[in-house]
């Protein structure tokens, strides 16, 4: 065994990351959108994250009504 990780894993591992990542955003409250926006990934990708976390729901675009990225 090398040590080192193959693409397959390394991509596996960034994915873990941004997993996590975005549950911790969302623990200290941000929404959505700010959370994508400040991660640098696609919003459906963080809405897909929460909801395997259970936590996604119908109205979560509305719990920043004054964001920039909502477009209000």
């Amino acid at each position: 065994m090398t040590g080192f990780k193959s693409k397959k894993e390394m991509a596996m591992s960034k994915v873990k990351d941004l997993s996590y990542d975005i549950q911790e955003l969302f623990i200290e409250g941000y929404g959505p959108f700010s959370i994508a926006a400040q991660l640098g990934c696609p919003v459906d990708q963080v809405y897909a994250t929460l909801e395997t976390f259970g936590v996604a729901g119908e109205d979560m675009s509305e719990d920043e009504p004054y964001s920039p990225y909502n477009g209000a």
